[in-house]
């Protein structure tokens, strides 16, 4: 697997909190509410949160990063 920095960022991220409930949907629900806009959600801390969330915005497609951490999350080859 060859990630570029952002999709890196992506897939981290994507790992880090879908690994622990097994689906990639808490993860998707996150980012949908760091990216709504609203200041006042700051319940789900995550370090790198700024940088997920540049590279959300700054990446064409999320299906790579999405790809690699659905094939971690479900432990597929």
């Amino acid at each position: 697997m060859k990630l570029n920095a952002k999709e890196q960022v992506l897939y981290d991220f994507f790992v880090t909190f879908g690994k622990a409930v097994g689906s990639i949907g808490y993860p998707i629900t996150i980012l949908a509410v760091w990216t709504s806009g609203d200041e006042e959600d700051n319940t789900i801390m995550y370090p790198e949160k700024e940088e997920v969330v540049n590279a959300y915005c700054c990446l064409d497609g999320l299906d790579k990063p999405l790809y690699e951490a659905i094939k971690t999350i479900k432990g597929w080859k």
